[in-house]
């Protein structure tokens, strides 16, 4: 919370500079126009608008607002607001050399200028020494931006219970921060340009953390001591901790929850997704689709290769001593019990049995195919899928007709129990954490988030059925969390062993069949977008909803798109 309070400080000292600055600067930008002039504007590469003209164009854009939005405004997403938006947007493509897909910028800054000019004409005007309401007429100096029957509607607003008791909450936080912004006006993404070019540095951002501390030196460039705490604080955390660890270094530092759709340490204008995708222009949703079929045609390419290839592997291993085959680490040494997954057309399991993880096992005297181990078939959960290598011997070609025998399967597609769930909880067992495992139930994706030191089961499925609906599911869960509880030498009573709660959360369902995937997706990227280790029952309040529109479920297809191409996958 600290780096949002220099926000509200700096807007009761400096707005009404601004308003004058906003007013100048809006006549030299249109008198500029009118002789020609469009002024370039330059960002940084995670979003946010820098030097040269950054000033100038969040002043033109105050301007703006404070000429077409009415101060009575409460909600910046009203639709009534369009027209003037489209106003404001125009006016600034017409004086700035802007790309369109700034625009969303912009507008969440327009927003912000207006709750700053509101805040301003409320604490200077309708607010005595001691914080109470005044009745004051009209100052004469706005009677051009703002109308008599507007300002007393306004007052109006401000004299409102549930306003009064919001205020004072904010006024309550911002009057004594523990760690005060001391840069003025001067924000996360200009103060970052500054010391880049001081430092004369190649670098494109510096960490949250080094920026925090910078913003809060003031003239006599010292930091306080409780500042250089801090600052070593997340100096020792970057060592330990994964540069994709979910909660930033910094609000770890600081012991403070992240908030949805913003970075600590950032500033305006940088969202978790900004940092993780690089800004460029996008690519549209045809060339996305089109960059997947390639890759979906590359994908079968190779598995025709493999497949062509994949009789040609066997040879005959009479002799024992001939064999190179050792027992593969990822997976238990001797037989576990495990499930079977195929990865084409999609994931998903398809039979369950047992590994038989020994070195210089034989399949039939033959030696097993590179990367694959020997594995009996027990059950056929998808009875006709087709073997990844069919049986010479029995004339095995499904899963069904491979039931009871034994056969080669990918390394890679046998899970083995809970032993590698089980890996990660303990690599991670000194915090409280949420781990999410999505599960496909051979034609359908669920989510479970397990909080395993609570021991507690959030269950999120999009079709709505009961977990009941997947009994060997919940009882490999349970038996997860049971062996955690054992590994972490916490002493349960018999009937304490089985207090691991299943929570069934009434989340968004889906109005088809074949969608779930995506909104398996999407509840986990809600959950990461507010940074909590619970999910309530009735699903988060800032995402509650009965089913995702089209819109959310294509922003999310679209971010999984982007997503793989930045990996990299497929070259």
């Amino acid at each position: 919370m600290a780096d949002d309070q220099h926000e509200e400080v700096s807007k009761k000292v400096s707005a009404e500079e601004e308003i004058r600055r906003g007013i100048t600067v809006m006549r030299r930008v249109v008198q500029g126009r009118s002789r020609g002039i469009i002024l370039d504007v330059c960002w940084n590469n995670q979003g946010q608008l820098i030097e040269p003209n950054g000033h100038t164009l969040t002043s033109f854009i105050g301007a703006l607002v404070r000429n077409e939005i009415p101060i009575t405004c409460d909600d910046w997403r009203n639709k009534e607001l369009n027209e003037s938006k489209e106003k404001i947007w125009s006016e600034i493509k017409r004086c700035f050399n802007i790309e369109e897909e700034r625009r969303g910028f912009c507008m969440k800054l327009a927003g912000k200028l207006l709750r700053g000019f509101q805040t301003f004409l409320s604490s200077k005007f309708l607010k005595d020494a001691d914080g109470n309401f005044v009745d004051a007429e009209l100052p004469k100096k706005y009677e051009s931006l703002i109308s008599a029957e507007e300002w007393e509607a306004f007052k109006s607003k401000r004299q409102d219970p549930v306003f009064q008791r919001i205020s004072a909450t904010n006024r309550e936080r911002a009057s004594s921060p523990a760690y005060p912004y001391r840069k003025g006006r001067v924000g996360y993404g200009r103060l970052e340009q500054s010391m880049l070019q001081k430092e004369e540095s190649s670098e494109t951002s510096l960490p949250a953390h080094v920026l925090w501390k910078e913003a809060r030196v003031g003239k006599s460039g010292v930091p306080q001591e409780e500042v250089l705490h801090v600052y070593q604080k997340c100096e020792e955390l970057s060592q330990s901790l994964s540069p994709d660890d979910t909660k930033g270094i910094l609000s770890r530092a600081l012991d403070v929850p992240e908030y949805s759709g913003r970075v600590r340490g950032k500033g305006f204008g940088v969202t978790p997704t900004s940092l993780s995708i690089k800004k460029g222009k996008a690519p549209s949703n045809r060339e996305l689709h089109a960059r997947l079929e390639a890759m979906q045609a590359e994908l079968d390419a190779l598995r025709r290769e493999r497949e062509a290839s994949a009789s040609t592997v066997y040879r005959d291993a009479s002799d024992k001593n001939s064999i190179n085959c050792t027992f593969q680490p990822n997976i238990p040494e001797g037989i576990s019990h495990c499930q079977l997954y195929l990865s084409s057309p999609y994931y998903r399991m398809v039979g369950k049995g047992k590994v038989h993880n020994v070195s210089g096992v034989l399949l039939h005297t033959r030696e097993l195919p590179a990367g694959c181990l020997k594995v009996s078939v027990d059950i056929a959960v998808e009875p006709n899928a087709a073997l990844p290598y069919p049986s010479d011997d029995s004339d095995a070609t499904t899963v069904h007709e491979a039931v009871g025998s034994f056969v080669a399967w990918p390394t890679n597609l046998i899970c083995v129990g809970y032993e590698y769930i089980l890996r990660i909880l303990n690599d991670n067992k000194d915090a409280e954490k949420l781990f999410f495992i999505p599960f496909n139930t051979g034609g359908h994706w669920l989510l479970f988030a397990i909080n395993p030191i609570r021991e507690i089961v959030y269950y999120l499925d999009s079709l709505g059925n009961d977990w009941t609906t997947y009994p060997d599911m919940k009882v490999l869960i349970d038996t997860v969390l049971q062996a955690f509880r054992v590994q972490r030498d916490i002493q349960t009573s018999r009937r304490g062993a089985n207090s691991i709660t299943w929570i069934k959360v009434a989340c968004p369902q889906q109005r088809n069949q074949i969608d779930c995937g995506y909104f398996m997706l999407r509840f986990m990227r809600d959950t990461l977008a507010l940074g909590r280790l619970m999910i309530p029952t009735d699903y988060f309040e800032e995402f509650k909803c009965a089913f995702y529109t089209k819109d959310q479920v294509d922003e999310i297809k679209e971010e999984w798109c982007q997503f793989m191409i930045e990996l990299n996958v497929f070259s």
